[in-house]
């Protein structure tokens, strides 16, 4: 038995739950420093990744009029003029294409011809009133596809009889970028049937060393 007299001693005793605990608070402390120091870096890292995986168009091209469809039909359909029709028809057309981020811009050039565009690639709506085709654009809105492969561009257009349409271009990379496609489909909400056409540019530092 312990006498009255003796002293108690009061020994120091580990408690199992800190173990678990300390554990806790160490792997939350890092799993905050590393979100908090890593998670920049990776969205930085991902946006770069989706804008490397879009197609970029920057580059002088010229019209390749043999692979090219007629876009006779479908300027008939806007209501372009007879000389409009031929000169679209003959034209080797050159386009200079500088893309950013934020816009894609075109200067087209033909003898007497002269076309300059910006696309803003977020997806606004952008009245222009630009002259194209024949037709005047309204309003125009350009976006990435699903994939990212192609840009699409979507003008709501009024012909010079008044008439109202959608006018949408389509425009991808072919031949390992040397070449743009751009397909143009028209439809007009007097219920006409849908016109389209096609135009391949090529690059022009790719073309002058093929010749």
């Amino acid at each position: 038995m312990m006498q009255a007299d003796e002293p108690l001693e009061f020994q120091p005793r580990r408690i199992s739950a800190s173990n678990p605990l300390r554990h806790l608070l160490f792997c939350t402390l890092g799993a905050v420093a590393c979100f908090g120091v890593f998670s920049p870096q990776w969205v930085v890292a991902a946006t770069k990744s989706t804008q490397a995986d879009k197609p970029n168009f920057t580059g002088a091209w010229v019209l390749d009029l043999q692979a090219s469809t007629s876009l006779d039909a479908l300027m008939t359909q806007i209501g372009a003029g007879f000389l409009d029709r031929k000169y679209a028809a003959h034209t080797r057309l050159k386009a200079t294409l500088n893309q950013t981020t934020e816009v894609l811009t075109i200067a087209a050039r033909g003898p007497g011809f002269a076309f300059n565009q910006t696309l803003y690639l977020d997806g606004r709506n952008d009245p222009t009133y630009l002259q194209i085709l024949g037709a005047t654009s309204v309003n125009a809105k350009t976006v990435w596809s699903k994939d990212s492969k192609q840009l699409v561009e979507t003008h709501h257009i009024r012909t010079k009889k008044g008439g109202d349409g959608e006018l949408t271009i389509k425009r991808s990379l072919a031949d390992d970028g040397k070449a743009v496609v751009v397909v143009m489909s028209l439809k007009l909400e007097d219920e006409s049937p849908p016109t389209s056409a096609r135009q391949i540019w090529r690059k022009q530092a790719d073309l002058a060393q093929a010749r």
